[in-house]
């Protein structure tokens, strides 16, 4: 995450691999440019390039959450295995290995993944690995299991976009976690919870893990993209969700979301969106999200903006919601 000279604020970017350029995800502005890529250099200068060796030239990167800083050598047992010598070697590596550095080092790759699926910036990625490295030794043997190991590289990531004031529900995060339970997670991350609250007590009680509600406006972007919602109906959905907040309702924020979007969608001019496509973006049911819109249609006028659509077209709603309930009878 980098400030935004045109936003005024820091926003999350994007680093465009052929250019080189550092992109705001807000305002689309390139915040730097001449980008150095400090990942593995993935090239050979072999013969035959088609061969199964491994084409790593220079290795990984340094890894400042391990000890050793991630700088060492290893010894391939298939290569150890047509020299005696070597085979000697290879077995008195393997009685010094550190396990501990191992796992940490396995749990980074799988933060890795599941970061990139969830389209995360590498500042998450970070402070997830960050997490993990700081567990205790007798915590870390757990992982040994492939399901705890995975449930807890998934709690890192929720606890990390979580610190970052990023709204990524547990939902969310266990498409990405290989079939691990919602309930494994949240066990995870109440373990971490209680792990770490010796390291942050110094810190911001505000920066505490488990602690920051989700934003509906931080919604707004991710749902309406997998939508294929225009700017124009975003910048209106995006007003209606600031101006929903001074009201009091009390529903879920991505409810309050789901039923913004409906009637925002039903008033454009445009193409209007199913509520059943509306449902599955926002992660919500179709009910939820009509018990919702009734909730809120008595302030509609007020949260509608009154460019994007008068108070005459905002009333044509009522009939829309007043259907559902001749609907069930």
């Amino acid at each position: 995450m980098d400030t935004c000279l045109d936003c005024k604020r820091v926003t999350e970017t994007v680093i465009d691999i052929r250019t080189g350029d550092t992109i705001c995800t807000e305002c689309s502005l390139v915040i730097s440019d001449h980008y150095i890529d400090d990942s593995q250099e993935w090239r050979t200068f072999a013969n035959d390039d088609s061969s199964d060796l491994d084409p790593n030239r220079v290795g990984a990167p340094t890894n400042p959450l391990l000890k050793s800083g991630g700088i060492g050598t290893i010894i391939d047992k298939s290569a150890s295995s047509s020299k005696n010598d070597l085979i000697h070697v290879s077995r008195a590596q393997n009685l010094v290995r550190n396990s501990e550095e191992e796992m940490i080092v396995k749990a980074c790759k799988e933060i890795k993944r599941m970061t990139e699926g969830l389209g995360l910036v590498s500042g998450v990625e970070f402070r997830a690995c960050e997490i993990v490295s700081k567990l205790d030794s007798g915590y870390r043997k757990r992982l040994s299991r492939e399901k705890n190991f995975v449930a807890v590289c998934a709690a890192s990531v929720s606890t990390a976009c979580r610190e970052m004031n990023l709204s990524r529900t547990l939902k969310e995060i266990s498409k990405v976690a290989n079939g691990v339970s919602l309930k494994e997670i949240n066990r995870a991350s109440m373990a971490i919870r209680r792990l770490l609250e010796p390291a942050q007590a110094e810190r911001v009680s505000s920066c505490a893990a488990p602690q920051v509600i989700i934003k509906t406006g931080e919604l707004v972007r991710r749902f309406c993209s997998k939508l294929d919602i225009t700017e124009r109906e975003t910048k209106a959905i995006r007003e209606a969700v600031e101006i929903a907040e001074n009201f009091d309702i009390r529903r879920n924020p991505k409810s309050v979301l789901a039923a913004i979007i409906f009637m925002i969608c039903q008033l454009t001019q445009t193409k209007k969106r199913p509520i059943r496509e509306i449902a599955m973006a926002a992660e919500v049911v179709e009910n939820t999200i009509k018990s919702s819109a009734k909730d809120m249609y008595p302030y509609a006028s007020m949260i509608i903006p009154k460019w994007y659509a008068s108070e005459e077209e905002v009333k044509r709603l009522g009939g829309i919601i007043g259907s559902w309930d001749a609907a069930k009878l």
